[in-house]
Parts: C-alpha cells; sequence; structure tokens
C-alpha cells in the first residue's frame, strides 16, 4: 500500500514538472476567475463605491469610479485607483489589489489622471465615467466621459488631454443633450456608435445611440456641436429603468429593474449579432441578488482564456457598507 502511495506521488511529480516545462517554466500558463463575486476590499470603503471605468490594458487597470467617501456620505467625486490583477502562475493564486506592484514603471503615466478627475469635481455629482485610453508620440493620453448634475438634470460631459498635457477645461457633448437626465456613455466596439441611458421619453430610461465618424480623433468628435440624430434602441429597451450600458466586443452588460428579475436592480447582457443586440439574458441567481446589482463594466485583464472579468456594485449584505465593488469571471461568448 505504501508502495502505490509512493508512486502515485512520483507520477504527480512528473505531471506537473511536465505541465511547467510545458508553460515556459510555470505550471500555470493561464488561470480562471471565480464564478461568484469577490469583494473588491482594497477599493471599498463604509461608504458608496460604484460606477466603475477600467480600460482593457491587461494587468495594467487604471481604474476609476464615483464614490461618496470624500465627503462623507453626501455627493459623489470621481476617483483613480490602480489595479493590479496578479495571477501567480506558479500558485494559480489570483489577487486583485490596490497597488502598482510590478508595474510601477508606467505610475507617472497613469497618474496623469488624477489632474482630470480633479478638473471635473463640483459640488454636484459625477456618475458613469467611461474612460478611453489613446497613445500618441511616447505617451499615454485619456480621454474620460461623464454625467454631471451640477446644473440640474446630469448632462453627458468628457475632458481629454490628447492635444495637451494638461486636461482641457470640462465641456459638455452638445449632440448628447437634453432636458432630461443623460447619463453612462458608452462606445460600440468599432467606435461608429454612443451609446447611453437617458428618460427622455418622459418615464422610464431606455437606451439610445447616436452615429458618430470613428475616423475623427475623439476629442474632436465629442466637441462637435452639430445635431445628430437620436436613435432610441427598442430592442434593448423595456418598460422599465434600464440603466449603465457598458460595451466590449460583442457584448453589452447593463443594469435594469425589469420584471422576472431577482430583486431590485439586476445585471443583464446582450450579444450584438446580425446588426442588432439580440434578447437581453439576466446573468442568474450566481450574481444577482434580492438587492441592487449596479452599473457593470468588462475588462479584458488576461488571466483567463474562456473568461472575462466583470466589476460592477451591490448594496448586497456582507460588504463594507452602502454600494461595495465587486469582481466576477463571465464566460466568453
Amino acid at each position: 500500500m505504501r508502495s502505490l502511495a509512493i508512486i502515485l506521488i512520483l507520477i504527480e511529480s512528473i505531471i506537473l514538472t511536465s505541465c511547467e516545462k510545458i508553460n515556459n517554466g510555470h505550471r500555470y500558463e493561464y488561470g480562471s476567475l471565480p464564478e461568484t463575486p469577490v469583494n473588491l476590499t482594497d477599493f471599498n470603503t463604509e461608504y458608496d463605491d460604484f460606477n466603475s471605468t477600467a480600460p482593457s490594458l491587461g494587468y495594467l487597470i487604471p481604474f476609476c469610479f464615483s464614490t461618496n467617501r470624500n465627503s462623507a456620505g453626501n455627493q459623489f467625486d470621481i476617483i483613480y485607483h490602480p489595479m493590479n490583477v496578479n495571477f501567480d502562475k506558479t500558485s494559480g493564486k489570483l489577487n486583485v489589489t490596490n497597488e502598482y506592484g510590478n508595474w510601477g514603471i508606467y505610475m507617472d503615466d497613469y497618474e496623469i489622471i488624477k489632474a482630470g478627475l480633479d478638473k471635473i469635481k463640483t459640488a454636484g455629482n459625477e456618475f458613469g465615467p467611461n474612460l478611453v485610453p489613446g497613445y500618441s508620440g511616447n505617451e499615454f493620453n485619456f480621454t474620460l466621459l461623464y454625467s454631471t448634475d451640477v446644473t440640474g438634470n446630469s448632462q453627458i460631459s468628457f475632458v481629454s488631454n490628447r492635444t495637451d498635457a494638461s486636461f482641457s477645461e470640462p465641456r459638455e457633448v452638445e449632440f448628447l443633450y437634453s432636458d432630461f437626465e443623460d447619463m453612462y456613455p458608452t462606445f460600440n466596439s468599432d467606435k461608429t456608435r454612443i451609446y447611453f441611458c437617458s428618460n427622455r421619453n418622459g418615464n422610464d430610461f431606455d437606451f439610445y445611440f447616436v452615429n458618430v465618424n470613428p475616423e475623427m480623433d475623439i476629442e474632436l468628435m465629442l466637441s462637435d456641436k452639430s445635431n445628430h440624430e437620436v436613435f432610441r434602441d427598442s430592442s434593448l429597451s423595456g418598460s422599465a429603468d434600464d440603466k449603465c450600458p457598458f460595451i466590449f466586443e460583442n457584448k453589452m452588460v447593463f443594469a435594469s429593474n425589469r420584471d422576472g428579475g431577482f430583486g431590485g436592480y439586476d445585471l443583464y447582457y446582450s450579444i450584438f449579432e446580425n446588426e442588432e443586440w439580440g434578447e437581453p439574458i439576466n446573468f442568474g441567481e450566481k450574481i444577482n441578488t434580492e438587492f441592487d446589482e449596479f452599473r457593470p463594466i468588462l475588462i479584458n485583464e488576461g488571466v483567463s482564456l474562456t473568461q472575462t472579468m466583470m466589476v460592477f456594485s451591490s448594496n448586497k449584505a456582507g460588504g463594507l457598507g452602502g454600494f461595495d465593488l465587486y469582481y466576477v469571471g463571465i464566460e466568453n461568448e
């Protein structure tokens, strides 16, 4: 019996050694993301932390989100923290932390985001950020879209440092303006459309989009003062409040309090096929709860070949307080 145990141990050792050779000296070349949500404890406080944005730059993730921590629970500002997604290829352990870690050489490239966020800080609430990275010369640049209610209803604005090392003054995206609430702008995958949510129909929040020219510099495109026809997307918009659209590749994720969910706002997704969005699908009870799940985003963090990281917020029990940020892995379609 003891001989058999020794043989099995030797076989396992040989298999693991062979795998490490195959995977360039590592036991794990790729990992997996959790199937149930994990609290992003490094980013959360006792206050409300939600409404995040993070462009897909692999492990190097500049992470921005709305929080009312700086006003002890009053108005919301958008703040920046680095997100380090560290998958250990030897142990297979995944850690998501608020630090630069081994990518500190990029600190100056990303810390500039704070200057842009200082520009947009007001006595009102700043929500629904969407950080769009660019690269010119030898430096990163960033354009940040967001909404602010400092003058009344929420309107979509932006700042950018594409044409100047310092960020521009905040400007409204005039072709998206209405007398109602306009929030959560997101580009489709080929940047030919800007989607957003609005209650401009006078009732609930629906999804709308405008067509834009992807060949234009993004700062010039957002500064365009000409009229753009605004379309309501009837395949996605229901009779309830549909909010927080975010598009990554051919998938849109969003929050809705439509009938058939698990309670409050649930998270849904839709796949873009044959030039239209498919029927929205609820993410199910592993992710949604009787509480509010809100503002999902997708990040290609480079850990798994078959999953994408989804970050969202929830006020479910067990968090640090108010809305907390969570992450989970969702299967690629």
